[in-house]
């Protein structure tokens, strides 16, 4: 993928609404980010629609969506036949593809020497990092819970690095492929929906609200609601002192109590949501895992892989300060001790 590539309309850099300062993002390690250029108008709508746990989706693009599913729904019946792959429940993906083995394998995989290279690549925490909060535990195992929609761009950008840690605990059955919304990037990812994780180590529990035209898909448990609420805000309002952001989005990850997210989208979200290094499908879900795979290889700067690297480093971390340091395999690995550093340096809140 050159860096040359047209990365279509600008985007707001942070969680926090768009600013007029003209200030340029958050320095990524060693990489250099491109000159900024000012967010427009339509990213500002687009954020605003896209950073928020329960949008507004009874909109016009829900009423033309409707409008197609029950055309082809009298199609059917008038005519006897089926309907095709580009009827609106495809389109809001609702029936995706599993994910091929190669690809999840390959995420799996990544290196223990690519994890010990990238470190946290310098970058801040993900998460705020709590005291006094009562455990998450479910199975008698650290939970980790993880509340998105299938249509928001920042949530695509972090199933590429929880995908990765969680791998490094356990295993994945049946992801599934997924695209954020047209509207939001249209960034090649995963979905959770489906989808099962098996682990000594920890629980995972994904829950995907939304689905790629936004509307309801998953309807997380009332106690999920009250971690969101509790760590991450009310509509768009923060949860003080938990979000230091200036208003709630998704995605909202809790790792115990003792990690939860920050509530302003981190660094990696941050450059991608601003230059679309993965609009438009990027270089392509092979291309993308084998840059996870070798951070240092053309398409691997061209995607700032490291960042995604970072956070799964970030992600295990988390995990192994509640899971025992288990296995040591991955807990005693320089990587995960340089993010566990950060973690263990981050002032607590409660």
């Amino acid at each position: 993928m050159s860096s040359s590539k047209s990365k279509g309309p600008s985007r707001p850099l942070t969680g926090e609404r768009p600013s007029q300062s003209g200030s340029g993002p958050r320095r990524l390690g060693g990489q250099a980010p491109p000159a900024r250029r000012p967010p427009s108008a339509g990213a500002a709508r687009r954020y605003d629609r896209s950073h928020q746990k329960r949008p507004a989706w009874m909109g016009w693009a829900a009423v033309g969506a409707a409008v197609v599913l029950v055309a082809v729904l009298v199609l059917v019946k008038v005519t006897g036949g089926k309907p095709s792959t580009a009827s609106a429940s495809d389109a809001a993906g609702r029936h995706p593809a599993t994910a091929p083995a190669s690809l999840v394998t390959a995420l799996a995989t990544i290196p223990a020497a690519t994890y010990d290279s990238v470190g946290t690549d310098a970058q801040p925490a993900p998460f705020t990092v709590t005291s006094g909060q009562a455990p998450l535990v479910l199975d008698g195992k650290p939970q980790f819970v993880y509340d998105g929609g299938e249509f928001c761009p920042y949530c695509a950008l972090m199933r590429w690095s929880m995908i990765s840690a969680l791998s490094r605990f356990g295993t994945f059955s049946g992801l599934k492929l997924m695209s954020s919304a047209t509207t939001d990037g249209d960034i090649p990812t995963f979905s959770f929906v489906g989808a099962t994780y098996t682990s000594k180590y920890v629980s995972f529990t994904p829950y995907e609200a939304e689905d790629r035209l936004q509307q309801p898909l998953q309807n997380p448990p009332a106690y999920v609601d009250k971690l969101y609420a509790k760590y991450d805000g009310n509509g768009t309002t923060p949860a003080a002192p938990f979000n230091p952001s200036s208003s709630a989005g998704i995605p909202f990850l809790d790792i115990g109590n003792k990690y939860v997210a920050a509530g302003d989208p981190s660094s990696m979200a941050a450059i991608f949501a601003q230059y679309g290094v993965l609009d438009n499908g990027g270089p392509g879900r092979p291309a993308i895992a084998a840059a996870l795979r070798n951070p240092s290889s053309s398409v691997g700067k061209t995607i700032y892989a490291k960042v995604f690297v970072a956070q799964a480093n970030y992600i295990s971390a988390a995990i192994c300060s509640l899971d025992g340091g288990k296995p040591a395999s991955v807990c005693s690995t320089p990587g995960v001790k340089a993010a566990a550093k950060v973690l263990a340096a981050a002032k607590t809140v409660s």
